[in-house]
């Protein structure tokens, strides 16, 4: 068993490798095989279909992720600093794994089931992330707020729809660095003022 755990994580490193330089639809099943010196029935064993194997893949990333990200926020004794390490940090995850996130966006709400589902998970791991600054806000007297998980959800959604509304007048969903600055600027100002009406 420890062994077959062993050979999916080598697989999803070397899908990761992939994914990230190339891209979902430019990377192949035998491509993955044949980087591991492996069989394609033995490759198709552990993950049945291209699919799922970017599945295993995102979860991999964004439980990487968040564990870091858990780490990292602890150390902060400002809420308001600690709200936008936050936004930093999680631009340079998305910038440094945009590849694989292109499917994601170019897909839309017609993901797979998995998918939607590890997405739905990443998202309630923010809100508990940003819930957890807020209430150490309100214990330290930066902010007055009565519901803590609402106003979390409340932020996020309103970064959301700001970097969607971003790129809805050019339909670019391929940002370069500038675009990146500009996004993280703007995420900035609006989660100071945001912020700033929770004091």
């Amino acid at each position: 068993m420890e062994n077959q755990d062993k050979k999916r994580e080598l697989i999803i490193g070397a899908a990761l490798k992939r994914f990230a330089h190339f891209g979902l639809g430019k990377t192949t099943m035998n491509e993955i095989a044949s980087d591991l010196s492996l069989s394609k029935p033995l490759l198709y064993y552990y993950f049945p279909d291209k699919t799922s194997l970017f599945a295993a893949v995102m979860d991999s990333i964004i439980k990487e992720i968040d564990k870091e990200m858990e780490t990292a926020l602890a150390k902060q004794t400002n809420s308001h600093k600690a709200i936008l390490f936050y936004l930093d940090k999680r631009q340079e995850f998305v910038r440094k794994y945009f590849n694989l996130l292109e499917y994601v966006i170019s897909t839309g709400p017609e993901l797979p089931q998995n998918l939607l589902e590890i997405f739905r998970q990443a998202r309630n791991s923010e809100i508990q992330k940003i819930q957890a600054i807020i209430k150490k806000g309100i214990d330290t007297g930066e902010f007055s707020v009565n519901d803590p998980t609402l106003t979390a959800e409340i932020l996020l959604d309103a970064l959301a729809g700001m970097r969607m509304n971003h790129f809805a007048p050019s339909r670019n969903f391929y940002p370069d660095k500038s675009q990146f600055e500009q996004i993280l600027k703007k995420e900035k100002q609006l989660a100071t003022i945001f912020l700033n009406g929770l004091k």
